[in-house]
């Protein structure tokens, strides 16, 4: 990735053919942030060091090397009771790198720039600030799926359904549902609606495993899912039902009522054209 770095007075600012954490009014774009490769819980120390414009004198390993960063990972080690071989590694082979814990990479972000030291506190202020008033956790939800293209019908019905699934899970678990249990009443309910399980959703629409699959519904699609949940929320409530199996029989049964008003829909639509 080419990147360089101009100053403007006396900001530095940061342009790259994939990112600009700063405009010329030096705004801050917090999205370099959800560029940085990962693994797993990891975020890649490599991937901000050549964000930052690859300082010769600022690479993962000598930040590593600092007195300051050993006594840093001393007390996150401590704080999270955690060993210091699983805060900080190097990665071989592809995507290879240093990663660290967010903790870690925060720090290392703060140390190698400037600029991605005010951007990293700027992201925090807000999420505090978005704690105080949730209007702008919601602005801030809204803004990003629009920047994905996504139109205000289609976000309201993403919001909406992201609540009722949060009371459906919140029912399994009051219904005995375990881990696994969660995933096969997930299934049932895309089973009827979409002929499989959520990895041959997937496959259908032509998913990562690691994209969130609600993100790339259409709006029926996320209105159908919704209707199903709340259908097997209130058929699980209302029988009490308990544990993993009956509970994903209320979900399969509430998705193919769900499956044949849509087919029912669709047929009557044929007709009355």
């Amino acid at each position: 990735m080419r990147t360089k770095k101009s100053n403007v007075g006396k900001s530095q600012i940061i342009k790259s053919t994939e990112l600009t954490l700063f405009d010329r009014n030096n705004k801050y774009d917090p999205s370099v942030l959800e560029n940085i490769g990962r693994d797993g819980d990891m975020l890649s120390l490599t991937d901000l060091w050549k964000a930052a414009g690859s300082p010769a004198n600022k690479r993962p390993i000598d930040w590593q090397e600092k007195e300051s960063t050993k006594e840093f990972i001393d007390a996150l080690s401590d704080t999270f009771n955690s060993a210091k071989i699983a805060l900080l590694k190097t990665k071989r082979g592809r995507n290879a790198g240093t990663y660290g814990v967010r903790q870690a990479s925060l720090a290392y972000a703060k140390w190698i720039d400037p600029a991605l030291h005010i951007l990293v506190n700027e992201v925090f202020f807000q999420r505090v600030e978005e704690e105080k008033n949730p209007d702008l956790l919601a602005d801030r939800l809204i803004a990003t799926y629009k920047k994905k293209g996504m139109d205000d019908k289609w976000i309201g019905q993403r919001l909406k359904s992201r609540v009722t699934r949060n009371e459906f899970t919140a029912c399994l678990a009051a219904h005995g549902v375990n881990k696994d249990g969660f995933a096969d009443c997930t299934n049932a309910i895309y089973k009827p609606l979409w002929g499989g399980k959520t990895d041959i959703v997937r496959v259908k629409k032509n998913l990562d495993e690691k994209v969130n699959l609600r993100d790339h519904m259409t709006f029926e699609e996320l209105t159908a899912v919704e209707f199903a949940e709340m259908l097997s929320k209130n058929q699980i409530k209302a029988n009490n039902l308990n544990g993993n199996t009956r509970c994903k029989v209320a979900c399969s049964d509430s998705s193919q009522q769900v499956a044949r008003l849509i087919v029912q829909s669709k047929t009557n639509n044929r007709i009355s054209i």
